[in-house]
């Protein structure tokens, strides 16, 4: 997925996209995808999402929400510095059966700062 403009405050990152007739999955956030988009505040992650690359919302220095759908993420699968220089105060929503799991790496992957909620 890439961003549709640089200048986007809000985006969702659809579950799936339909290409000449076709629908697909939408399973992967790429590296670099909306990185430095400085006026991004909020973002949602569809349910079939299974890897966010590194450095994928790095520079969104707005960036003070996420809210995951997917329960297919693991640690491994979210890349360095995938949310690198964001808000200070940058809330992760998840879905509550994967809140433990989820906390845990994600606070590793995070800028520090960042809270995990369900």
């Amino acid at each position: 997925m890439k961003p549709v403009g640089k200048k986007s405050k809000s985006i969702t990152i659809a579950a799936s996209a339909v290409l000449d007739g076709h629908t697909f999955k939408v399973v992967a956030v790429s590296a670099k995808a909306y990185k430095g988009c400085s006026k991004l505040q909020k973002v949602t992650i569809g349910k079939n999402i299974t890897s966010i690359g590194k450095n994928a919302f790095a520079g969104c220095k707005k960036l003070k929400k996420i809210t995951i759908k997917s329960t297919k993420l693991k640690s491994s699968s979210i890349g360095k510095n995938a949310f690198k220089g964001t808000a200070k105060k940058l809330t992760v929503k998840v879905p509550k059966k994967q809140y433990k799991v989820y906390k845990k790496f994600l606070k590793k992957k995070g800028n520090g700062m960042l809270k995990v909620i369900k």
